[in-house]
């Protein structure tokens, strides 16, 4: 018996944070437009149903799991580095996918909550599953989105653009001024007190005023004044700055014209505001370096590019060995999440069985917090758990005749015999391949078997770790083990080192292209050709290919980012089970694969 077609195609990158729902599921609907945001080209679109229902779908695109990162009003108040437009406005580029629905204006799997460390609670940003497990894939100006999907997400582009973004800002006089303008009325709320850069709501105008103040304004020399106060008292050390703002503030009058305009009680309000400003200088750059370090811990020797990462040495930056980085050099996959409740078994490797201690390690590498000495964490217990819970009702997608194509009957027939003499061995359920055996790259599965510390394996250091994290989360949300059990995967749920590769069956592999563990194939037909006919380069992105069935690998919209098999990690070869096969037989088989 022939080994499978695709072993390790449906797998779980530890990219993923997974969810839950807490009812069954309604009736699955029928096939609905999904909305485009004005910031990109307007394409027709169709949401395919995945067994999720309207109310579990809000949640799973918003539900805010604690992964709070970066401030959200500091969000807003950005302008891109590279176009000069509102952050907010480029995130398509990155591939996250828009959601107009959002109260927030925020897209598919970025999130707001309250951190308690936050000035009076302010808006945070985070990011939770649906960021890298909402997809959507396009055809001839066509676009279709499906839940459960992978996306194309660049999360390492992301982070890069928003740190060159915010240091572009605090580098820049004028820039810094008008982001604490914005700020300033963003957090501004008379009722209460400790708000970041909380000043009176009399002098409120005054300051706004001076920040949109033109050269030939009367209220010009003001603005200049703050603009080059507050960016050096920015760059100063902590001891010096809380004089160089009472310096400031003390000169504030003489830059204000006597026209009557603005009462002296006015400009003592601006002037004690100024005074306060330290602290909110401070809360500014601490973020600016968390920003940077989150940065540092996804960027490696290998780049991602689209659609993937290497969250296991992430999460090993910023949680095990922050001393010692190890190097980046395994992206992997985003997986499809279809059939969900199915899994017994998770990541490219089946290295665990857990849920939360993955789900929480992935939470905090992705911009959560926690303190090493006492595991209290930002991680919002019955979030993750309803998170997981929603995951557990994702179906396989149909494919989309109405979009895609029809499928030929006479070839899914022969196909299906195909694949049960070449295929279903591996893919009738849940097992492991071997390294060696398979003999697709090993960079993945071995560098974690590979990383460890002080005698400790990277499985036994996980468990630990996760296992504190998560006992301590669940006690300070009153949440017993009892509840736990709607989400097991396991009665004994572990953490293991397997040096191998783990493949369970291949509903909704349609849906979940490019290929193998590091998705260095674009195709299912590549993937059934020799490796040596493999594609060496091709584009990543979302334009797909119904005939081979994947990602077209030359045309993609703005040229897609182009995938390097030389690339440390990145090999394409392995997994050559459909080599005695006909061309004939390869089509067959990718034609009954286009019904799972």
């Amino acid at each position: 018996m022939k080994r499978a077609i695709m072993t390790s195609l449906v797998l779980l990158l530890a990219l993923i944070v997974i969810f839950k729902f807490r009812q069954a599921p309604e009736k699955t609907p029928e096939l609905t437009a999904a909305p485009e945001t004005a910031s990109v080209t307007p394409a027709p679109s169709l949401r395919i149903p995945v067994g999720l229902n309207e109310e579990q779908t809000a949640r799973w695109h918003h539900l805010d799991e604690g992964s709070g990162f970066f401030p959200l009003s500091f969000f807003y108040a950005l302008k891109d580095a590279e176009t000069g437009k509102p952050f907010i406005e480029v995130l398509p580029r990155f591939g996250l996918v828009p959601d107009i629905s959002d109260p927030s204006a925020l897209p598919v799997g970025l999130t707001t909550g309250q951190l308690a460390s936050a000035p009076n609670q302010s808006l945070y940003l985070g990011v939770n599953c649906a960021a890298c497990h909402s997809g959507k894939y396009t055809y001839q100006g066509r676009a279709m989105v499906i839940d459960g999907a992978p996306n194309m997400l660049n999360f390492e582009a992301l982070l890069i653009a928003l740190e060159q973004s915010l240091l572009k800002t605090l580098e820049s006089p004028s820039d810094l001024f008008q982001m604490i303008s914005v700020l300033m009325k963003r957090e501004h709320d008379p009722g209460r007190a400790g708000e970041l850069f909380e000043i009176h709501p009399s002098a409120l105008p005054l300051f706004s005023n001076a920040a949109a103040a033109t050269d030939d304004h009367p209220l010009s020399k003001l603005r200049r004044q703050l603009e080059t106060g507050l960016h050096d008292a920015y760059h100063s050390d902590a001891a010096q700055r809380a004089n160089k703002l009472k310096a400031l503030a003390d000169a504030i009058p003489d830059s204000i014209p006597g026209s009557g305009d603005w009462d002296k009680e006015v400009v003592e309000h601006v002037q004690n505001a100024i005074s306060g400003f330290d602290d909110d200088l401070a809360f500014i750059e601490e973020h600016a370096k968390r920003l940077s370090k989150l940065r540092k811990s996804f960027v490696g020797e290998t780049e991602a590019g689209p659609g993937r990462a290497d969250s296991f040495d992430a999460i090993w930056d910023l949680l095990v060995q922050k001393q010692q980085p190890f190097a980046m050099t395994a992206p992997v996959s985003i997986p499809h999440l279809f059939d969900y409740s199915n899994f017994k078994w998770i990541h490219w490797d089946g290295n665990t069985s857990t849920v939360l201690e993955r789900d929480y390690a992935q939470a905090i590498a992705l911009g959560g917090t926690y303190d090493p000495e006492s595991f209290e964490s930002s991680v919002i217990a019955p979030n993750v758990i309803d998170l997981e819970l929603v995951a557990r009702n994702f179906t396989s997608p149909r494919w989309p005749d109405e979009i895609l194509g029809t499928i030929d009957q006479e070839k899914v027939t022969r196909g299906k015999q195909i694949f049960a003499s070449h295929c279903l061995a591996c893919h009738g359920e849940e097992s492991l391949t071997p390294m060696e055996t398979v003999g697709t790259d090993p960079q993945r599965a071995g560098n974690f078997a590979r990383m460890e510390l002080d005698g400790k394996s990277y499985a036994e250091i996980l468990s630990e770790l996760g296992g504190a994290v998560v006992k301590a989360s669940l006690a300070a949300h009153g949440i017993d083990q009892a509840s736990l059990k709607p989400i097991a995967h396991s009665d004994n749920p572990r953490w293991r080192i397997t040096n191998a590769y783990h493949s369970r069956p291949l509903q909704g592999i349609w849906a979940s292209p490019p290929y193998l563990h590091n998705g260095s194939v674009p195709t299912l037909w590549d993937l059934m050709s020799p490796a040596d006919k493999r594609p060496k380069t091709f584009k990543v992105g979302r334009e797909y290919d119904p005939e081979k069935v994947g990602i077209n690998a030359v045309n993609q919209p703005d040229d897609g980012w182009t995938f390097n098999i030389d690339k440390k990690g990145n090999s394409n070869q392995g997994h050559e089970y459909g080599n005695d096969l006909s061309n004939k037989e390869r089509w067959d088989l990718v034609e009954y694969l286009k019904t799972l």
